[in-house]
């Protein structure tokens, strides 16, 4: 499989995994060829990329963190708790059965990178960003040699970090104009909100709650709602916030459009001590792939090759395959007699 920005699929093009929405449901199956009408589907509903399958990049090996049946069962449940609705039909034993199995799933395929360019619809930005911060969450919990207690308790958190913005106006979420004063404060209280909201409507413990209501602080104190620093903010919400970051930059919202994985690793690293906790971002460092699998990249000697295959504790140095030649390089072997670099990610 390889990876393909929306204005660059062709008709004829065959769809290498599921699209599905904000509920899980599927809207194109993989093997699907692409016509017209799917492409102009798949950039209406704000898709920025798909996976394709073709001959060329059948040796790509893209890791899924969890199955696609188990993100659908997540995001199902996720959207269930933004929806008053569907609030009668999820408690505590739905939400900790989903995210026990996300750590199984994850815990399964523990030496494997997270390398995967996520695939949102636009308007369900915040149900597929909470599964997504959750499958993070749990990586780098696991880097940071978590035991399973406490990566249960990370991984519950994470899943639901953004609960609070179900109290939040979809106009205010997804506004592209300047907000006002009243709604700026609103936005930043979702922490808050969402702290009440556990503490009111679930019977987990008070901890959950408190990650839920720290995951914006930041290590140099600069954060909200709490202002605290350092190691005064646990380790779980330091992570909650770190896969807030990565996922939210990488992703196309309406004040934004989506960022290379590269240059959100850049601003991770940058800010290490400010912002982010530096032992984490290290742990960062070796479990999040710069260069995700199926990606087209430029090497340092001018040559464009294709992503297939990335390794923990070589982020930088995948294994690719030169276009058109099909030559297989392993960056971060002795082997790279030429010495070659990757100078760009292309999307």
């Amino acid at each position: 499989m390889r990876y393909i920005a929306i204005e660059k699929l062709e008709r004829g093009m065959m769809l290498g995994m599921d699209i599905y929405d904000g509920k899980g449901r599927v809207l194109l199956e993989q093997g699907t060829i692409l016509v017209s009408d799917e492409i102009q589907m798949l950039q209406g509903i704000g898709c920025t990329g798909v996976y394709i399958e073709d001959s060329f990049s059948e040796e790509v090996s893209v890791s899924m963190a969890i199955s696609q049946g188990l993100r659908q069962e997540a995001l199902k449940m996720v959207n269930s708790l933004f929806q008053d609705d569907g609030l009668e039909g999820v408690g505590k034993e739905e939400i900790l059965a989903v995210t026990q199995r996300i750590i199984e799933e994850i815990r399964g395929k523990e030496q494997k990178i997270f390398d995967k360019m996520d695939v949102k619809i636009y308007e369900d930005y915040t149900y597929f960003h909470s599964v997504e911060v959750a499958v993070l969450s749990a990586s780098l919990g696991l880097g940071c040699g978590m035991e399973p207690e406490e990566l249960n308790t990370l991984v519950v958190a994470a899943l639901l970090h953004d609960i609070g913005k179900r109290f939040v106006e979809e106009d205010v979420l997804n506004a592209k104009r300047r907000l006002t004063d009243e709604e700026r404060v609103l936005i930043v209280q979702h922490p808050k909100l969402g702290y009440e909201f556990l503490r009111e409507r679930f019977d987990f413990p008070e901890e959950v709650c408190f990650y839920v209501l720290e995951h914006h602080e930041w290590y140099n104190g600069g954060g909200y709602p709490l202002r605290k620093s350092g190691s005064d903010i646990p380790l779980i919400a330091r992570i909650v916030k770190m896969a807030d970051v990565y996922d939210a930059m990488t992703s196309k919202l309406p004040y934004h459009s989506p960022l290379l994985p590269t240059s959100v690793a850049e601003y991770i690293i940058e800010n290490a001590g400010a912002e982010f906790d530096p032992e984490l971002v290290e742990v960062f460092r070796q479990r999040v792939a710069m260069y995700p699998a199926g990606c087209e990249v430029v090497l340092s000697n001018g040559d464009t090759a294709l992503v297939l295959e990335n390794r923990i504790g070589a982020a930088l140095e995948p294994k690719v395959k030169v276009i058109p030649t099909g030559e297989v390089i392993d960056l971060s072997s002795e082997e790279n007699t030429k010495g070659l670099t990757i100078l760009e990610l292309l999307l």
